[in-house]
């Protein structure tokens, strides 16, 4: 009868063994952070995969041209019309509204980037359609939240240069928070600051990379400035990559 019982019920000492190995189990499912070096060629990567990426911030060039024609077009009428003030303050009042709305274009086109590499980051071909979509319906969300952390950045940097350059920092994952973890407002401006604040070495990386392929690249004689422009899905995949790994990690 003994043998028997032994024989069914599971020796003492198998049981640690048994949890351990469940317990190490879980552990291998649960997603690791990504080397900061992985982050920066899977962003190259999923560029040279989805050249279409480029299209979004083609849209902001495309209307400085034909705004230039515009502007000049009013020049025009003012050497016409002599320095009429109607004239002089239409010329002013289409300055500032073209000045906004090209803002406007810029925070459209970083959110459909962000889409379109969150979609290739997840297997899927980036589409420029689904990111018009999406970005679209976060557009409102968008620019309010872009515009109030570009208030308060500006504020810092009124008051003195540090707190500015810390804000900017602090606040540069904002656009990430409003298309992948639809924040808005003040809670896309929080949510940047925790990720900032737990990615720390990263975020700087990023960030430095970014500040300095901006900075450098316009400075290539005759080309500089095309490069820039090409370069900018890849800044923009490098913020989301990392956001996007930190999310994981999250479980989110």
């Amino acid at each position: 009868m003994n043998s028997d019982s032994d024989r069914l019920d599971p020796q003492p000492d198998q049981k640690p063994d048994a949890l351990a190995a469940i317990r190490e189990d879980e552990k291998e499912e649960i997603p690791g952070k990504k080397p900061i070096g992985e982050i920066f060629s899977r962003a190259y990567e999923i560029y040279r995969n989805n050249p279409l990426m480029i299209v979004p911030s083609l849209i902001p060039i495309a209307a400085i041209i034909v705004g230039l024609l515009t502007f000049v077009g009013y020049i025009g009428l003012v050497a016409v019309f002599g320095e009429d003030e109607p004239v002089a303050f239409s010329v002013l009042a289409g300055l500032f509204l073209f000045v906004v709305f090209m803002i406007v274009l810029f925070f459209l086109a970083e959110g459909m980037t962000i889409e379109m590499v969150r979609e290739a980051s997840s297997g899927k071909k980036a589409d420029l359609s689904s990111a018009w979509q999406a970005t679209a319906a976060r557009m409102g969300p968008l620019v309010v939240t872009s515009f109030l952390a570009g208030i308060i950045v500006a504020l810092g940097y009124v008051l003195f240069f540090i707190p500015g350059l810390i804000l900017s920092f602090a606040f540069y994952f904002v656009a990430q928070a409003v298309m992948i973890d639809d924040k808005s407002g003040m809670q896309a401006l929080k949510a940047s600051y925790r990720f900032v604040e737990a990615n720390l070495s990263d975020a700087l990386v990023v960030v430095l990379v970014s500040l300095a392929i901006g900075a450098i690249l316009p400075g290539i004689p005759l080309i500089g400035p095309l490069i820039c422009l090409l370069s900018l899905p890849y800044v923009y995949g490098l913020a989301t990559l990392l956001y996007l790994d930190e999310r994981e990690c999250r479980g989110d």
